[in-house]
């Protein structure tokens, strides 16, 4: 039984030095993050700004072309845009327009059509057919 209890004791002893070793790099470890977060912030940064820089270019592309679009559809439709629209719906909106009150320029000669009047008899052969 004392055999028993001073293995037990040991066990434990043994156990508790394993704890103590395990937080020891256990707080090192968080050492080393906190250590390194900021780099590692500053470098996620500096991508979030690379990106929002390409974003604005590709916007003022994208607003070139919008333009471009505007232009080229007031100059379709033969009459002047007073001002530039200040966003896509207001040019599809303006463009539409444009056309609505624009003449017609498919078809202007309006003919009419005489529809013939067919009086001949069926034959046999168109009789049999229906049946």
């Amino acid at each position: 039984m004392f055999l028993a209890t001073n293995m037990l004791e040991e066990v434990q002893t043994a156990l508790l030095i394993g704890l103590l070793v395990s937080s020891y790099y256990l707080t090192v470890g968080c050492k080393n993050i906190s250590e390194s977060l900021p780099h590692e912030s500053s470098h996620i940064t500096d991508k979030v700004d690379g990106a929002t820089d390409k974003i604005s270019g590709m916007t003022e592309v994208l607003d070139d072309i919008a333009n471009l679009l505007n232009e080229g559809l007031g100059a379709l439709a033969g009459s002047g845009i007073t001002h530039t629209p200040s966003n896509p719906v207001e040019m599809i909106l303006n463009s539409l327009m444009t056309r609505m009150t624009s003449p017609s320029e498919h078809g202007p000669k309006q003919e009419e059509w005489q529809v013939r009047q067919d009086d001949s008899p069926p034959t046999l052969e168109t009789e049999n057919q229906l049946d």
